[in-house]
């Protein structure tokens, strides 16, 4: 017990110390609290009316409703790392304290419970409370319902550590870590199409799947809701069923740690062989199409993009938030679409640059690519024409439904705005890339490993800024991009689309020149954080 207590004290320790030795973890620190405590409370407040008219309207329904909700939610969360590319529950690498007497379950039990002490775990603490108050009502059985609720937590945040754990595995043998996640990212693509089968009148039978689902109580076989029944049940002075799911809670508790316990121990022992894997035989001598340092850059963006499978499914995805948006707007327009709707899509849109220029993408390669005789200009350059050309097929998108729904004299506006955008959106990306770099592990090292601080919400939440940021640069080319419709004269954009572009790629070059700069200036800790050497 002494060196359970130990270790979470150690790792909890370490996290404090991450986020307050550096001031860019602590400002992302507190940029992301209070937008969690917003979320939190928004949730505490649904969740706790929610199941308080269940309660009172249909009593029925609130077993099934309730472990439906929690399986979804435990679903989403452990398979975050595959469908949002971010871990809610971040497993640490335990290689580091291999070498230390003690054994591999205290180890895992120890991450475990480290792992409840997070910001994204302890967000969930009020609408767990609030869910615990709908249920034991006035004077009710709390601490049984909170036990129950407890249960259910648990189960979750073991979920997310067993995946973790096991991604890490996968993540020694490099192909087949960058397959499965090719997988998840066209789950979640394929995810992100559920808003536009609701819209396309689809809701319907969905909606008759969902009520029959619920009607049978099919999800009394998930073991995410079986701690949500049992504080149900506690809620209702049901005794006999409250002992038994809470049985049954603990028993899938225990099994995820005993699989995660063994996992480790199979990645750690040698007993389960996933390697770097053997190296490819060395391939002919490349050639290089484009000339100068920018073009060199923009080549090597480019193929590295083809190669990996992740941005390849990434640059797949950025099509569907503006085929999205097209549909609702087609929707809300009742099938006429005006050009307003068109120019500021296009302004949201261009948006979409915004995170393409991570430098910790290059890893291994970063202190080479710093270390060529380079302005860094020209690299952060390189790095947004790469970002820019990979965005050519949503721009001919937008076009070509610019043509079909307001017509061909609007192309050239809505084009217009949506480059802009994404030319200060990339000039605000590289200033994000610097200050915010995210850390990448090397092979073989877990992915949640090295410096997780500046992993996670805080990011999000910066990124969030940034975006703002980009969207106040243009929004004054975009005006002006905009305003010969606005006057009735649209002969006036032969003179106001080229000034808005010249004024953007005028701004684009200040902010630039400034961004190099910075770059100059933090390139040692630049490497550090990147590389995972701090």
């Amino acid at each position: 017990m002494d060196r359970l207590i130990a270790l979470v004290a150690l790792r909890w320790r370490l996290d404090v110390r991450a986020v307050t030795g550096e001031r860019v973890r602590l400002l992302a620190l507190v940029v992301a609290v209070p937008g969690l405590i917003l979320l939190s409370a928004a949730a505490s407040f649904v969740v706790f009316a929610g199941v308080r008219f269940l309660e009172s309207a249909r009593p029925e329904l609130t077993l099934s409703v309730v472990s439906a909700g929690t399986t979804a939610l435990g679903l989403l969360w452990a398979l975050s790392p595959l469908l949002a590319g971010m871990a809610l529950t971040e497993t640490y690498d335990l290689n580091r304290l291999l070498h230390f007497p003690i054994p591999l379950p205290t180890l895992v039990v120890s991450s475990f419970l480290a792992n409840l002490l997070q910001s994204t775990v302890l967000a969930l603490m009020p609408p767990l409370f609030f869910l615990g108050l709908a249920v034991a009502g006035p004077g009710g059985a709390m601490v049984p319902v909170a036990f129950g609720l407890a249960l259910a937590l648990a189960f979750v945040v073991a979920s997310g550590q067993l995946v973790g754990l096991a991604l890490h595995a996968l993540s020694r043998h490099r192909r087949l870590h960058d397959r499965l996640l090719f997988v998840g990212l066209a789950l979640g693509l394929l995810l992100s199409f559920l808003p536009l089968l609701l819209m396309s009148g689809a809701a319907a039978p969905i909606g008759r799947l969902a009520r029959e689902l619920l009607a049978r109580d099919v999800f009394v076989l998930s073991p995410f809701g079986w701690g949500i029944r049992a504080a149900v049940h506690a809620g209702r002075g049901e005794a006999d069923a409250f002992f038994g799911f809470a049985a049954a809670a603990v028993l899938g508790v225990g099994a995820l740690l005993a699989l995660s316990t063994s996992l480790v121990e199979r990645m750690y022992r040698g007993e389960l062989d996933l390697g770097e894997g053997a190296r490819e035989s060395a391939l002919g001598r490349s050639r290089v199409f484009l000339k100068g340092p920018v073009g060199a850059l923009l080549e090597k963006d480019l193929r590295m993009v083809w190669r990996d499978p992740r941005q390849k499914a990434i640059i797949l995805s950025g099509l569907v938030t503006p085929l999205i948006l097209l549909v609702l707007v087609w929707q809300g327009s009742s099938g006429h679409v005006g050009p307003v709707p068109l120019l500021a899509l296009a302004s949201f849109v261009g948006l979409s640059t915004l995170g393409t220029n991570a430098f910790a993408l290059e890893r291994r390669g970063l202190p080479l690519l710093l270390g060529f005789p380079v302005e860094r200009v020209l690299v952060l350059v390189g790095k947004n024409a790469s970002a820019l050309l990979l965005r050519v097929p949503a721009v001919l998108m937008i076009a070509a439904a610019t043509a079909l729904l307001a017509g061909f004299r609007f192309v050239p506006a809505v084009l217009s705005i949506l480059l802009l955008t994404q030319l200060l959106t990339a000039a605000a990306d590289n200033y994000l890339a610097v200050l915010f770099p995210i850390p990448v592990p090397a092979p073989g090292r877990s992915p949640d490993a090295p410096t997780s601080g500046s992993r996670g919400l805080g990011v999000a939440f910066m990124t969030m800024l940034a975006m703002a940021g980009a969207l106040a640069l243009s929004s004054p080319f975009a005006f002006l991009a905009w305003l010969p419709h606005l006057l009735g004269d649209h002969r006036l954009w032969v003179l106001t689309l080229p000034l808005a572009l010249a004024g953007a790629v005028g701004l684009y070059g200040l902010l630039t020149a400034g961004a190099s700069a910075l770059l100059m200036r933090r390139e040692p800790d630049l490497l550090a954080r990147v590389l995972g050497e701090e």
